[in-house]
């Protein structure tokens, strides 16, 4: 066995050898033995005698040491944590514009501009990830998407103008436009 380590390698190498010691008449000291090899994985024939043997350094790997650009686990998490935090808050203030500015009818433009910002986006990413057929899927599902929405509000305009209707009826008026 040859044990060869540096600051990031430790590799161990096995092979076998006879042992070939013998005593003042020729017998073999111990016949059935195999040496250790003492192969040098310099490629020196000088023969490699590790201190320790069968113990090579294993490299550790520390995840708060920083990799080759130079950011850390720990930078890392920070970041991740720091950019839910601003996520949050802007999601927050985009959600409740309307609450805070006192302004529904901005509230209501907000959403739908996100509306429209998210039917792109599933578009564009059902392009990139298909390709046209992934593409063209994103379309059909967006297109059945908006097409239930509308279906949605018509019933709602409908039920509004019903329920207006009674309210007219209840209170004598004639019509929307007034008169008695």
């Amino acid at each position: 066995m040859a044990v060869y380590n540096s600051k990031d390698t430790a590799m161990v190498i096995f092979a076998k050898a006879k042992y070939n010691k013998t005593d003042a008449n020729g017998n073999p000291l111990f016949p059935n033995v195999e040496s250790p090899n003492t192969i040098n994985p310099d490629g020196s024939n000088t023969p490699f005698n590790p201190p320790t043997p069968n113990t090579p350094n294993i490299p550790t790997t520390d995840l708060t040491a920083s990799n080759s650009t130079g950011l850390t686990f720990k930078d890392a998490i920070v970041g991740l944590g720091i950019y839910g935090a601003v996520k949050n808050v802007a999601n927050y203030y985009k959600n409740n514009y309307g609450d805070i500015m006192q302004d529904s009818n901005a509230q209501a433009e907000i959403n739908e501009a996100m509306n429209l910002i998210n039917m792109g986006l599933n578009i564009g990413v059902g392009f990139a990830v298909g390709g046209v057929v992934g593409g063209i899927a994103s379309i059909i599902g967006t297109g059945v998407n908006v097409g239930l929405q509308t279906a949605s509000y018509q019933r709602m305009l409908h039920r509004n103008n019903v329920q207006s209707q009674i309210m007219m009826d209840r209170t004598n008026y004639a019509s929307i436009n007034g008169g008695r």
